[in-house]
């Protein structure tokens, strides 16, 4: 089922207006004044968020009261977790990223979030815990397809640095492309609503605050980072 393409255009609206490449944090990552090291300290902050991610994805799939929408996400899911490969864990691949650019993930507390890792994780247990699941699914989707913007500039800043090979960069090479089908399949869940005319602001709602809601993380990283 292809999606109503005023819901995918409201997606691409949303992303287009958080302007990401002039956010600090990739201004300063893509026009190489951003050493490997603060890099490596973002990635650092951001890697207890990516371990917590799958958990209130979870409780979003358990409020879809029908079960025929739950069945992408539940893919979705299960990718999270690698598919059962432990090493392809989303959790893991970010950490063997950090190992690869010469940091030590054996010393990073996933249990411990930054403040700011932990306002986006707490943002996302409380949304998909207590909000309507149209909201927090279009919540999802605005996420992930963020997301895909966010792995794209990481992925070619890492080896226009000469950090790197495309063939070494684990967690975005992946994310840049799979986030797309993904985002998708949060908004398979609230498409029937959208074409119905029913739900459709808390719907755009939820898109626009998930896609700025981890933006926001990014201004976070930059501020941690110049310090």
């Amino acid at each position: 089922m292809s999606l109503h393409m005023d819901l995918k255009e409201c997606l691409e609206a949303s992303i287009s207006e958080l302007n990401l490449s002039k956010n600090l944090y990739f201004q300063m990552l893509c026009n190489g004044g951003m050493s490997k090291q603060q890099f490596l300290l973002s990635q650092v902050e951001f890697a207890p968020m990516v371990h917590f991610f799958s958990r209130p994805m979870a409780q979003v799939i358990a409020n879809i009261p029908e079960s025929t929408p739950r069945v992408a996400l539940v893919g979705n899911l299960w990718e999270e977790h690698g598919q059962g490969i432990v090493e392809n864990v989303h959790g893991q691949t970010i950490l063997t990223l950090i190992n690869r650019l010469g940091g030590n993930s054996s010393n990073i507390d996933l249990s411990k979030p930054s403040v700011n890792a932990r306002i986006f994780n707490e943002a996302l247990r409380g949304v998909s815990a207590f909000e309507d699941y149209r909201f927090s699914t279009a919540m999802f989707a605005g996420i992930e397809r963020t997301f895909v913007d966010v792995s794209t500039m990481i992925f070619q800043s890492i080896v226009d640095q000469g950090w790197l090979g495309g063939d070494q960069i684990t967690h975005y090479g992946l994310h840049r492309e799979l986030d797309i089908e993904h985002a998708e399949d949060f908004l398979k869940v609230v498409d029937g609503d959208w074409r119905a005319g029913t739900f459709r602001s808390e719907i755009k709602d939820g898109i626009r605050f998930g896609c700025h809601l981890f933006a926001n993380t990014y201004t976070g990283f930059y501020n941690a980072i110049v310090r």
